[in-house]
C-alpha cells in the first residue's frame, strides 16, 4: 500500500472517529429517578429541583436563560366568532414562568414514550411589541406598539408525546410533540397605541380586562401552540443528548 493510499486511510478513519457523538449525562446536579413504584412521584422533586437549576441557562447543552426567557416571536390567530384576530408579539420576554412554577403531578408510560404532567405558575408576564388586527365581539380592534399580557395562578397541562431512537447502538428518546393547555385564573392585558389614539386605546383596553375570560378562552390555543413548540424545543436540547437510560434509570 503505497503511503498516499496510507494517508487516506487514516485521515478517514480520524474524520470517522470525529463524527461519533460522545453520549453526554444529565447536567450537574440534576437529580434521577428509577423506574419503579414511585417513580411518578420522585419526578415531581427532581424536576422541580432541575428546572431551577436551568433558570440561568446551561451552555453546555445551549439552553439559553430562561429567566426571563427570550422568545423573537409569538403568532396568535383566532378566526372563529366572537373574535377574530390576530396578534403578533416581537421581540418577547416572558418574567417569572420559571421562578414562580410548581409541577405538581406526573403521569407517565415510558413504554408508549408519553409523560404527562400538571403544574401551577403563580405569574407569566410576558412584554414585548405588538401589531393586531381584527375583531372582537363585533368591535374593531387595530394597533402596534408595547403590550404587557399577564396570567395569574395558572393551572398548565403539559403533554410530552416522544418517539425513540438510536446513536451508536445507545437509545434516546426525543420529543415529537409537547402540547400545553393553559387555564388561568385571571388574565391582564394591555396594548399600548389602539388605534393610535390614547383615548380610544384607553377604552379598548379596559374592555379587554372587563372581558378577560372570553377574550383569553379564543385566543388561549395560540398561546399553548406557540409555547408548545417552545417547550419541545428546550426539552429536546437534553432528550436528544443524554441517553435515555441516563435519564430515567431501570
Amino acid at each position: 500500500m503505497s503511503k498516499y493510499a496510507l494517508l487516506l486511510l487514516l485521515i478517514a478513519a480520524v474524520a470517522q472517529e470525529l463524527t461519533v457523538t460522545t453520549a453526554q449525562d444529565l447536567p450537574e446536579g440534576f437529580p434521577k429517578c428509577k423506574r419503579d413504584a414511585n417513580f411518578d412521584k420522585c419526578l415531581v422533586d427532581a424536576v422541580n429541583h432541575a428546572i431551577q437549576l436551568l433558570k440561568a441557562g446551561n451552555k453546555e447543552f445551549g439552553i439559553p436563560p430562561l429567566e426571563p426567557l427570550a422568545v423573537k416571536k409569538l403568532v396568535i390567530d383566532a378566526g372563529n366568532a366572537p373574535i377574530n384576530l390576530r396578534q403578533t408579539l416581537k421581540n418577547v420576554k416572558v418574567h417569572d414562568m420559571i421562578s414562580t412554577s410548581k409541577i405538581q403531578r406526573y403521569r407517565t408510560d415510558l413504554d408508549k414514550h408519553l409523560i404527562i404532567c400538571d403544574s401551577r405558575t403563580d405569574r407569566i408576564e410576558m412584554i414585548g411589541d405588538y401589531e393586531m388586527s381584527g375583531r372582537i365581539l363585533l368591535l374593531p380592534i387595530t394597533g402596534h406598539g408595547r403590550a404587557n399580557v399577564t396570567l395569574i395562578n395558572t393551572k398548565i397541562e403539559h403533554r410530552l408525546i416522544g418517539e425513540p431512537f438510536e446513536r451508536d447502538g445507545v437509545k434516546y428518546m426525543r420529543l415529537k410533540d409537547y402540547r400545553v393547555a393553559f387555564d388561568p385564573k385571571r388574565v391582564y392585558m394591555n396594548f399600548e397605541n389602539l388605534f393610535n389614539d390614547k383615548t380610544l386605546s384607553d377604552g379598548m383596553n379596559r374592555f379587554l380586562n372587563e372581558n378577560w375570560e372570553t377574550v383569553f378562552n379564543e385566543l388561549k390555543v395560540g398561546y399553548a401552540k406557540s409555547f408548545g413548540i417552545i417547550f419541545r424545543e428546550l426539552s429536546n436540547k437534553l432528550f436528544e443528548k443524554v441517553p435515555f437510560d441516563n435519564i430515567f434509570l431501570s
